[in-house]
């Protein structure tokens, strides 16, 4: 049990380690994409591919992906499985992007690539998001120490915890703990960043570090891995679905999102609790160890992106997005027509109640989803000129 001195001492660390400087990023992404697998770029293309002599157990094709001559992910497709959707194909980031460029310029790429290879995103696979900040207080060996003791608790159901030891100048240092298992839905991943650095160097981290005057020392990270059943399950429980669905594609280069996404994983696998001896877990009381609201204030400009709205206030954006969604049916099916795109434009200045946006910031998300339906699905096979489109929607008559 967690003695009076203890939590007195733990809950002054506690606020010192709230107050300092938290950078919140992604680390680790691959997403799944679906469309007809890809063959090569044109010329005057800024993207190039070179695609190798063999694949993966998955996937017969594996390609990597050049940006300007910046070798931006990987690309795989042509799925070996019968069972494996023949359209799927997935595409894995390079590490170093996370921390030479912003997420928005990620994802002007990612969306550039969908166009011109004829994909569109379908979901996430795998997104790693990271906390990284200085552990002068030592809160993070004291945490896995009392995790180990049984001073604090964790909810939920039993979980695997391993602890990782490497050797630094013939010493065995504590560099981190892991809780869960790869198999999962989420794991967790707390670590010595400053120490792993100094085994395996990463000059574009301690980049990003000077970039954010951020000073490397006693870096400690917490990394939460999402694989693609935590998305499933998340879509499949969520109320709104749609708008959770949308949220989980282009949205997560949103830091808010990330935000978001690391408090919902966070609920009832990682709530800690003191360890005071009595009968009920529950009658404990919790130990925040991230403050959210504080990270999100010092990362995050806009409000959350997913909250849950009265219904009244969902049936009619949703009345609204289905009018949209009609109103571009019929602009691409009438060789875009401007008519319809003016009518569009007029409905699109509306607010969206469920996130307090204006409609248009939804379906600037959801239009190439919208022309990937209408193609394959309702068979529409007119020619779309992205550019006229992009013209066309600043008339307003």
């Amino acid at each position: 049990m967690i003695s009076y001195k203890e939590r007195h001492q733990s809950r002054r660390r506690q606020k010192n380690i709230q107050s300092k400087k938290v950078l919140v990023n992604i680390d680790y992404l691959i997403i799944n994409l679906e469309g007809q697998p890809f063959g090569d770029f044109s010329e005057d293309s800024d993207f190039k591919m070179h695609q190798y002599d063999y694949g993966t157990k998955i996937f017969q094709n594996r390609s990597d992906v050049y940006y300007k001559d910046e070798k931006i992910g990987q690309y795989l497709a042509s799925p070996r499985s019968a069972i494996i959707n023949e359209n799927l194909a997935q595409f894995q980031f390079e590490n170093h992007l996370f921390y030479t460029k912003t997420l928005n310029e990620l994802k002007t790429i990612l969306d550039k690539f969908c166009d011109e290879t004829n994909n569109y995103f379908k979901a996430v696979n795998r997104l790693d998001i990271c906390f990284d900040r200085c552990d002068k207080d030592h809160t993070y060996r004291d945490l896995y120490n009392n995790i180990n003791r049984g001073r604090y608790l964790i909810s939920g159901r039993p979980k695997n915890i391993q602890a990782y030891f490497e050797t630094y100048k013939g010493t065995s240092l504590l560099n981190g703990f892991q809780i869960g298992k790869r198999t999962s839905e989420k794991l967790i991943r707390c670590y010595n960043k400053t120490l792993s650095l100094q085994l395996t160097e990463k000059p574009y981290i301690n980049n990003y570090y000077k970039a954010n005057d951020f000073v490397n020392e006693n870096i400690w990270r917490f990394e939460y891995q999402l694989n693609a059943s935590f998305f499933r399950g998340l879509q499949e429980h969520s109320k709104l679905n749609k708008e959770v669905t949308q949220a989980m594609t282009w949205n997560i280069f949103d830091k808010n999102m990330l935000l978001e996404l690391t408090q919902i994983a966070n609920r009832g696998f990682f709530e800690l609790k003191e360890n005071t001896g009595k009968s009920q877990i529950n009658k404990e009381k919790t130990i925040e160890f991230f403050d959210f609201k504080k990270i999100q204030n010092e990362v995050c400009k806009y409000a959350p992106i997913v909250n849950k709205k009265p219904k009244i206030d969902l049936s009619t954006t949703t009345i609204k997005k289905r009018l949209a969604k009609s109103l571009f049916r019929e602009y691409y099916s009438n060789n875009q027509e401007v008519s319809y795109i003016v009518a569009l434009n007029l409905l699109l200045e509306d607010n969206d109640l469920t996130t307090d946006k204006k409609l248009l910031t939804w379906f600037n998300n959801k239009f190439r989803f919208y022309l990937h339906e209408f193609r394959n699905k309702e068979k529409i096979k007119n020619d779309f000129d992205f550019k006229l489109f992009e013209e066309q929607q600043l008339l307003f008559l």
